[in-house]
């Protein structure tokens, strides 16, 4: 039978359609975590690249450009659901096909086809909870979603650099492949529709969605949030999954298990900040974290420019997981309060399209970087760009926790106005 999800804004995260939900976040972050071992060590095995395994990265973020935005598009027209279904499928469908390839060509196109699926499924998952919260709890429920999915990823890296040493990198695969399959028969049985009821409205009063979308996207806001976006995004995959596991086992000696033992600290750090950081965002402002969290990042990238050892790389993650968990929730929580709520799944898409940029041009560059000069002029150099981003947003970024939607929304004469 076929349940129902259609609770207010700001119903309880913690319902009974709530809890599946949150269930689905620990689950897909355990086998992501695992994997965030695996490819990069694994593109690494089979071509012996730095490049290469950037490249890997590169592509996987250009391909998101295109996906995002459709299935922020598409949850608007056939719900949220059928996406989050069809997106852990091909997840895991492409997981698992990587114990049955032993080339680098083979395992770039079932990343890709794989990657789709993530798409696919974490721009549905943020749209859920978007429906599901309001301004003045958005920060406290982004920091559930998160802090889920990061218990997860504290199981996933260990349990993958076990696995790994044990019986291979392929093996690792398969823990992401089950989590996905075990993601998408939840939310087939027991999660239902968020999408709020369409409103029918007569033929003179509907707008296309582009002079909807427009003056947001247009807006000081937005520019603020794209950039900030991207340099979150840059923290998590060009410094945890493209650059730390192969620059901990180069720079400082690490073997696959103590890699994978420093992003589980960063991932404790992290969950460990993250509904804190909620409370601190509903509270005094998305920008109170942003910006601080953005030069904290800064920091730890300079850490790891210099680690020789696993204490040194260990202090680096540390802070990383710090830096992580004050600027992805608050980042989430001001595209979220961006976002008109007719428009909800297509906003966010567009928005979902700078975080895939940021993936798909920090790995590549900050790789050729590493390729030509070290990892450690590439860790140096993605410290000073987080520097110009937290600039840029105490300077510009307005304050979205109160302020209401129509500030941004309303059409303006200046398409640069607020």
């Amino acid at each position: 039978m076929r349940r129902s999800m259609r609770a207010g804004p700001g119903s309880s995260m913690f319902s009974r359609q709530g809890l599946p939900l949150f269930a689905t976040y620990l689950i897909w972050g355990t086998g992501s975590g695992a994997q965030t071992l695996g490819r990069s060590l694994f593109a690494f095995e089979l071509e012996n690249s730095i490049f290469l395994v950037t490249l890997l990265f590169a592509a996987l973020g250009a391909s998101r450009i295109i996906s995002a935005p459709l299935t922020g598009f598409l949850t608007d027209r056939v719900g949220r659901k059928p996406l989050a279904v069809i997106g852990a499928f091909l997840r895991g469908a492409a997981s698992f096909g990587v114990l049955y390839i032993d080339s680098y060509a083979a395992f770039f196109v079932l990343e890709l086809i794989g990657n789709t699926g993530v798409s696919m499924w974490q721009t549905t998952s943020q749209v859920v909870i978007a429906d599901m919260s309001t301004p003045e709890n958005r920060g406290r429920a982004v920091a559930m979603r998160n802090s889920s999915m990061r218990l997860g990823q504290l199981i996933g890296p260990v349990l993958g650099g076990v696995i790994a040493v044990t019986w291979g990198l392929p093996q690792v695969f398969v823990v992401n492949g089950v989590s996905k399959f075990l993601v998408m028969f939840i939310t087939l049985y027991m999660i239902g529709e968020t999408r709020p009821t369409r409103e029918r409205r007569p033929a003179a009063e509907r707008t296309t969605l582009r002079a909807d979308l427009l003056p947001i996207v247009m807006s000081r806001a937005f520019i603020a949030l794209a950039l900030t976006t991207i340099a979150a995004t840059l923290i998590g995959q060009s410094m945890v999954q493209a650059m730390f596991p192969i620059a901990g086992k180069i720079e400082a000696g690490l073997i696959e298990s103590e890699i994978g033992l420093l992003i589980t600290v960063a991932g404790i750090v992290t969950l460990l900040g993250s509904f804190p950081n909620g409370i601190l965002v509903d509270r005094f402002g998305r920008k109170t974290s942003l910006v601080p969290g953005l030069l904290i990042a800064a920091g730890a990238a300079t850490l790891l420019a210099t680690m020789d050892g696993f204490g040194s790389a260990l202090l680096g993650m540390a802070v990383l997981g710090l830096a992580i968990a004050m600027t992805m929730g608050s980042t989430q929580a001001f595209a979220m309060d961006l976002a008109p709520e007719d428009k909800r799944g297509a906003f966010l898409g567009v928005w979902a399209s700078f975080q895939s940029f940021g993936s798909a041009v920090g790995p590549l560059t900050a790789g050729a970087v590493a390729e030509i000069w070290g990892f450690g002029t590439a860790f140096i150099a993605v410290a000073a760009f987080l520097v110009v981003c937290a600039l840029a947003m105490a300077a510009f970024g307005p304050e979205t926790r109160s302020q209401r939607r129509r500030e941004v929304e309303a059409p303006s004469d200046a398409p640069g106005r607020e």
